[in-house]
């Protein structure tokens, strides 16, 4: 399993950067930059109404795809402050191969 994280390209920068290195979560995670929020766009979930610091930034989602590149699931959350539960994760996952 690989796990990619996909930022706007306005949400990396030294504060970001360094959340990332003080959790030791370089080498766990695939970091990726997404210019001008195109596959934010793509998938739908650009976050509306957002504050400039927030411009180009999506609204949280998780997307497990199979080995094909096949989407098996999807959650995408509007409260950043909700989180999603890993039982949920785990379930999904045995639907993944």
């Amino acid at each position: 399993m690989q796990i990619v994280w996909v930022m706007a390209d306005n949400q990396v920068n030294e504060k970001s950067l360094n959340y990332i290195d003080g959790m030791g979560l370089r080498d766990r995670i695939h970091f990726a930059k997404d210019p001008s929020s195109a596959a934010i766009d793509r998938l739908g979930i650009r976050r509306e109404n957002a504050e400039t610091i927030e411009a180009g930034v999506p609204h949280p989602a998780t997307y497990l795809l199979d080995r094909g590149g096949v989407v098996r699931y999807v959650d995408v959350r509007e409260d950043y402050h909700l989180w999603l539960h890993p039982e949920m994760v785990i379930a999904a996952l045995a639907n993944v191969r």
